[in-house]
């Protein structure tokens, strides 16, 4: 099967060199099994001549020429199979390397493009439209290569017998070409919108399953059914387009061959009555057209497979094209030791991409290595966009951003992000026992000992106890077993257990009360002691002890300083103080 490097397959063609001993091979059998099956007429031809002409020796010859003809029937078969575990099994090889690349990329790509892109069609991606994309890598080039082959011999054979037969059997198989020229555009169309609300339903129901507790909270599972059966009925829709356009190529294509093999009997038939063909003559025509029927209908199945892999192929290409996340940087990466873990922003100014404005503008931070830091502020201030920036989560702009002195994007991007343990507003635990959750991201084998006083720094050690299977107990997908504040404090553990310089800890805090995060602290005051730290939080109890405090508003530095001295300012910090003082009193009330 020839594809133009210029051409949507190109995307598949880099896979095939790796294969082509096993293609090759099955190939061959494609061409021993066609050769075969074109052979096979001609022998019951011979019969049946032999029959008609009578003899003494006519049940000895008959009966070799079965033989012969079961010998051939047999050969074919055990090519066809050969062929088929052969392309077959290459193409399901290809459609992995393909998977385990496309999911490859995916993961390196910076999370400005998960921002945009919904995680049900890039699931869609991965499966339906690679799956088409095998189609013309195993399946396709069999029965094109079959085809190419069974048809000039069937004709050479066809018109040795008769040629005028022969024109007349190929008068209504030639209109096979003008049929899959007109309906193929159409297939191309359709076969895109499928793989398109196919993303658009898979993305429906992830996004349903990931918010189960929220549906089930808010009483919207009607609203959810309909939101889904209406995607539903959008790809049914686009289906049966689809299945109407490829009903209409596959049946004119029948009704062709049918019309040849028709046309043979009539007009076979009267040439054998008036003496000018033979009876094994027009057994072996008939033969034939059945054996060209299938490779004409096979012509408008692959023309059809082409165009959906053609639409699937442009569907992953969106994704592989996607620039990922820059391991090497034009400039020169510092080799340096082991990182200090002093941080400094310089005017720094940045606005999400698609945004109309900043949301940061001339902001200036600065933490010593081993000091603490905290940004606080109104909701919307562009403080975790801060922590998003140091670890490079977003590009951050040249010359603004530094890590021990050095521009962090002149850094390498895994040794950049070795020196950050970061826990994350959204506390996200993977459907794995809480001991290997913990574990995710260290090299080394994590030892029991080292996870209990992780977990006990992290204030979740009297809540393991409870727990039925310790820390081997499975905490379902996200955590949905825990509760918020327990997977907030897993996750710091898990951040504390990497051993980073810096850590980053992104309103860790904000789902334990107040009793809870006062002995947290405690806790973490040796690590805070031995790390440089940078904290966000809307609880102001938790930045108080922290080396400098930053105020941000609207991404502009709003005022700084320690926390006596913000409270002696009299400013944001000392209000929302005062105020949060007010409301931790009210709730200890009896």
């Amino acid at each position: 099967m020839l594809l133009s490097t210029s051409s949507p397959y190109r995307r598949v063609l880099c896979y095939l060199p790796r294969y082509r001993a096993v293609m090759a091979t099955g190939l061959v059998c494609v061409l021993a099994s066609r050769i075969l099956l074109v052979y096979s007429p001609l022998l019951l031809r011979r019969a049946l001549d032999i029959l008609q002409a009578g003899g003494a020796d006519a049940a000895s010859r008959v009966a070799w020429t079965a033989l012969a003809f079961l010998g051939v029937s047999v050969s074919a078969g055990v090519f066809t199979w050969a062929q088929r575990l052969l392309l077959i099994g290459a193409s399901r090889r290809v459609e992995r390397d393909l998977k385990r690349d496309l999911f490859a990329h995916v993961e390196r790509l910076p999370v400005s493009f998960f921002d945009r892109t919904r995680a049900g069609d890039l699931l869609s991606r991965l499966t339906s439209d690679v799956e088409a994309v095998r189609f013309i890598v195993g399946p396709g080039p069999m029965y094109v290569t079959g085809t190419l082959v069974l048809l000039p011999l069937a004709l050479l054979a066809m018109t040795r017998i008769s040629v005028p037969v022969s024109l007349a059997a190929l008068a209504p198989l030639v209109a096979i070409g003008f049929v899959v020229r007109m309906l193929a555009p159409r297939i191309m169309r359709r076969s895109r919108a499928v793989q398109d609300r196919i993303g658009d339903l898979s993305a429906r129901a992830q996004e349903s399953f990931a918010g189960a507790r929220v549906v089930r909270a808010y009483a919207s599972e009607d609203v959810e059914i309909a939101a889904f059966e209406h995607e539903n009925q959008r790809l049914v829709a686009e289906t049966l387009g689809l299945a109407r356009h490829r009903a209409w190529m596959q049946g004119l294509v029948a009704l062709l061959g049918g019309l040849a093999n028709l046309v043979v009997l009539v007009y076979g038939g009267h040439l054998v009555i008036a003496g000018a063909l033979g009876f094994g003559d027009l057994a072996a025509f008939l033969a034939y057209v059945g054996l060209l029927i299938w490779p004409m209908i096979s012509v408008g199945w692959v023309v059809s497979a082409l165009q959906r892999a053609a639409a699937a192929i442009q569907r992953i290409d969106e994704v592989l094209t996607e620039p990922a996340e820059p391991d090497v940087v034009t400039e020169p990466a510092v080799t340096a030791p082991r990182t200090a873990g002093a941080v400094q922003v310089t005017s720094l100014t940045f606005t999400y991409p698609g945004a109309d404005r900043p949301a940061l503008e001339q902001v200036d931070l600065q933490v010593p290595a081993g000091r603490t830091l905290a940004l606080v502020g109104p909701v919307g201030s562009g403080k975790s966009t801060v922590l998003s920036l140091l670890t490079r989560t977003y590009e951050p702009p040249p010359g603004t951003v530094f890590l021990d002195g050095v521009d962090v994007t002149s850094i390498p991007l895994p040794r950049l992000r070795e020196a950050f343990a970061a826990v994350p507003q959204d506390a996200f635990l993977f459907s794995d026992t809480l001991h290997g959750n913990l574990a995710y991201g260290i090299a080394e084998d994590l030892t029991r000992e080292r996870a209990l006083a992780a977990v006990a720094a992290a204030g979740l050690d009297s809540d393991v106890r409870s727990f039925p299977r310790g820390l081997d107990t499975v905490i379902g997908e996200r955590g949905v077993t825990l509760s918020g504040g327990q997977k907030q404090r897993a996750t710091l553990a898990r951040a504390l257990l990497r051993e980073a310089p810096v850590l980053l800890l992104d309103d860790a805090l904000s789902s334990v009360d107040t009793h809870t995060e006062a002995r947290i602290l405690e806790g973490l005051r040796r690590e805070m002691r031995r790390r440089t730290v940078i904290v966000v939080a809307h609880r102001l109890s938790t930045v108080r002890d922290a080396d400098h405090i930053v105020v941000l508003e609207e991404g502009r530095v709003l005022e700084a300083g320690s926390h006596q001295a913000l409270l002696a300012a009299d400013g944001w910090y000392a209000r929302t103080w005062r105020n949060q003082r007010i409301e931790a009193e009210l709730e200890d009330l009896p």
